[in-house]
């Protein structure tokens, strides 16, 4: 039907806090109380620079809500054995027009995390790693450029900031759906948009992410998951 509205149906996970909030208001958004900025502060920056390019924020929220979009065949990641992620208590199925959301790819967004570049191709993975091997550059001192939590210090010298800037035009690579793995932000979610809230039990196992160690004790590498998809 001409006009009728398209939604798609996401998923988030949130505390006991930010339910009573909703329960309390009719609509959540994000506290930034609950906000580590000293260590997600560049990361934050960014998509908050992105997201007000392409959403209006019409709350009084400085930080979004982060939502699952798409993970394989289901919208978030199953549970598996493991500590429960501190803050996931609940669980939050509901319903957003495609305009009110910001999608990112998961993958790549991991690289934002340690401030590396995106590449296109194995070609273009190959010319930045040749640029850090001529200006002398570590990924340790990429990482601490965007970790002052981790990093007392990092680089200033014009150089490095130069290769920085680099990088972070890379980052807009990860504004795509073009994935299996797809995470969203969004400003608001009303009372109206909930579907369903599920009361996580503390069981031993993880609700709600993908940063879980496997039998063998190791953990996923995305980054590399992704330079070994390049062609």
């Amino acid at each position: 039907m001409n006009g009728e509205k398209y939604y798609m149906k996401l998923i988030t996970f949130q505390s006991f806090a930010a339910l009573e909030y909703l329960k309390n208001h009719g609509y959540l958004i994000c506290d930034d109380r609950y906000i580590n900025q000293s260590k997600m502060s560049f990361f934050y920056r960014w998509i908050i620079k992105e997201m007000n390019q392409r959403i209006k924020n019409q709350t009084s929220a400085r930080f979004p809500l982060w939502c699952w979009v798409k993970c394989g065949n289901s919208i978030c990641p199953p549970r598996h054995k493991g500590k429960p992620v501190e803050g996931f208590d609940v669980k939050i199925t509901f319903h957003a027009e495609p305009k009110d959301l910001f999608i990112t790819d998961f993958r790549r967004y991991s690289f934002l995390l340690s401030n590396l570049y995106i590449p296109r191709d194995k070609k273009d993975q190959q010319w930045f790693n040749q640029l850090l091997e001529e200006r002398h550059i570590t990924k340790d001192e990429l990482k601490a450029y965007v970790r002052p939590d981790k990093y007392p210090n990092h680089r200033t010298d014009q150089e490095f900031l130069d290769v920085c800037r680099i990088i972070e035009q890379s980052f807009e690579r990860c504004i795509t759906q073009d994935s299996d793995i797809l995470q969203g932000c969004l400003w608001k979610i009303d009372q109206s948009q909930i579907e369903q809230i599920e009361i996580l039990e503390d069981n031993g196992y993880i609700y709600g992410s993908l940063n879980y160690k496997h039998a063998d004790g190791k953990r996923r590498d995305w980054i590399q998951e992704f330079y070994q998809s390049l062609q």
